[in-house]
């Protein structure tokens, strides 16, 4: 793959998963995450075809933000694995931000 299709992808993926954290975020207002659980849930599968595409080394952390996005809907246990999926996805922004930096 060409190095632009490389860089626009990880942008891509920085920006969504910027926005993952920020539904998981919203989801701690209680009744909020199914309302944010629209876009989150789509991301973490977007997410996840991009860290394979581009092999940046998020690929098992991306897998693990999609259990976290569907486990979020257990009652009061959800709110565990929310801060969980935001852990997950500030580890993949701060991954991402590092290789954008290093390689660019």
């Amino acid at each position: 793959m060409r190095s632009d299709t490389i860089r626009l992808l990880n942008l891509l993926q920085l920006l969504s998963e910027i926005a993952i954290a920020v539904g998981y975020l919203l989801g701690l207002i209680p009744f909020v995450y199914l309302w944010s659980c629209a876009w989150v849930i789509p991301l973490v599968f977007v997410n996840l075809v991009f860290a394979i595409l581009t092999n940046n080394g998020t690929t098992m952390k991306s897998i693990i933000n999609i259990i976290m996005a569907f486990l979020s809907f257990i009652p009061v246990a959800g709110y565990v694995f929310r801060i969980v999926g935001i852990v997950i996805s500030g580890l993949n922004i701060a991954a991402l931000s590092r290789e954008r930096g290093r390689r660019y």
